[in-house]
């Protein structure tokens, strides 16, 4: 029973796709390109080719069984009734359809362009109906003489053969469920674009997430080892300045490590919880080295404008890593931002670009400035955040030490975001 089953599977499983677009006819291939498109064309003319062959030749077979008229003077119009037959179907079946593809290259507006095919589609119709007049089965009045009664009764049994039948087959023919499936296919096709830029705002969301948990692992174990190294040194020479740094490490543990887990889901935060962090962290490393000076300036209205989180509390801690832990003697940092605008000048005009500097006067970066991951991190995020609109400066100080800015465009939370 096992292997019937695997059988019966093996059996309903689809075929590969190369193989059952070769299968396919000629209307399924049409079908896997855009609806009067120049291909879909080709492959739509291709799928009438074999059934108008064959109308063809029915109409050959019907003209020569069927007896002509027994006026000669009727005897070409009879003959000439089966080609216009012909014509009439063709023309239906190709004009309007064409008509449409030269506007699908026009390269229009969506709306522009469904006006312009519908129209297309309309005029091959009308065409195709103005040929139905010279698809005539009755007979015609010989010249010099009234007609009779019934030529009279044929000519108008002619006309409403026209208006009966030529009307719904010319409008079955000329393309009406093409240009349903048209409608539904620019639906579709609208949907999956819809769909594949949400992907990939998603993705770019869970990169700048990978991002910020990179960069929340590199500040929180070099952070703690050093307290940690410090508070047990201290503790040995020291023994109340242990007492303090512990203190204040539970402090920064409990205000501040969940808020950089939190900002993790966030692109954006405000700068003031950013500002909060560093005082914090700074708080502890002066704690640990009492010969650092910490200055953290900001303006109060500038508090709430937004800044990817995880960016500034990087850049204290690669200042602290890289300039002041290797500075022997009294070291100083100082953390500022302000609003300057597009031109670089400072002040509270022009069009707002926030700027966020860290100072110190440590013994800078030496070779390795502007390589480490972290900063290479940050420029990646400012180009994918701001397009290009922001960026990263380092420069050394006359002094010594290093200045790491970031700008960029300067925008308030409101409270919901924040």
């Amino acid at each position: 029973m096992e292997k019937i089953a695997r059988a019966q599977t093996a059996t309903e499983a689809p075929l590969p796709h190369s193989m059952a677009t070769t299968l396919a006819g000629w209307s399924a291939r049409a079908h896997q390109y855009p609806i009067f498109s120049k291909t879909w064309f080709v492959y739509r003319m291709r799928s009438f080719r074999t059934p108008l062959i064959l109308f063809a030749l029915v109409i050959l077979v019907v003209a020569a069984v069927v007896a002509p008229p027994r006026a000669e003077e009727h005897l070409l119009r009879f003959y000439l009734t089966f080609p216009a037959l012909w014509l009439v179907v063709a023309t239906a079946l190709m004009l309007g359809r064409a008509l449409a593809v030269v506007v699908h290259r026009r390269r229009w507006s969506p709306r522009r362009e469904a006006a312009g095919i519908v129209c297309a589609l309309l005029l091959g119709m009308v065409v195709a109906l103005a040929l139905t007049p010279f698809v005539r089965t009755g007979g015609e009045p010989a010249q010099g003489r009234a007609p009779t009664a019934q030529e009279i009764a044929e000519a108008r049994d002619d006309r409403l053969v026209n208006l009966i039948i030529w009307i719904p087959v010319v409008v079955w023919l000329a393309g009406p469920f093409d240009l349903v499936a048209y409608f539904r296919q620019r639906r579709l096709l609208r949907e999956a674009a819809l769909q594949a830029q949400a992907d990939h705002y998603k993705n770019q969301r869970n990169e700048v997430e990978a991002q910020l948990s990179v960069l929340a692992s590199q500040v929180e174990p070099h952070f703690l080892f050093n307290t940690l190294s410090g508070v047990r040194a201290a503790m040995l020479s020291d023994p109340d300045r242990g007492i303090v740094m512990i203190d204040h490490l539970i402090d920064y543990l409990r205000s501040t490590i969940p808020q950089l887990r939190a900002d993790r889901s966030r692109t954006f935060v405000t700068l003031g919880s950013q500002l909060d962090s560093v005082q914090a962290y700074l708080g502890i490393i002066q704690a640990r080295m009492p010969r650092l000076d910490v200055q953290v300036e900001c303006a109060p209205a500038l508090r709430n404008a937004a800044i990817p989180p995880l960016m500034l509390i990087s850049l204290v801690e690669n200042a602290v890593k890289h300039g002041i832990e290797l500075k022997k003697g009294p070291a100083r940092i100082r953390v500022a931002a302000a609003r300057i605008d597009r031109a670089g000048a400072g002040g509270d005009n022009g069009d707002g670009m926030l700027e966020v500097t860290v100072a110190d006067d440590g013994v800078g970066f030496g070779a390795a400035a502007g390589s480490g991951i972290g900063l290479s991190n940050i420029r990646e995020r400012l180009k994918h955040l701001y397009d290009g609109t922001a960026a990263l400066s380092l420069h050394a100080n006359p002094g010594g030490g290093v200045t790491a800015g970031i700008v960029l465009p300067l925008r308030t939370l409101t409270e919901e975001e924040a």
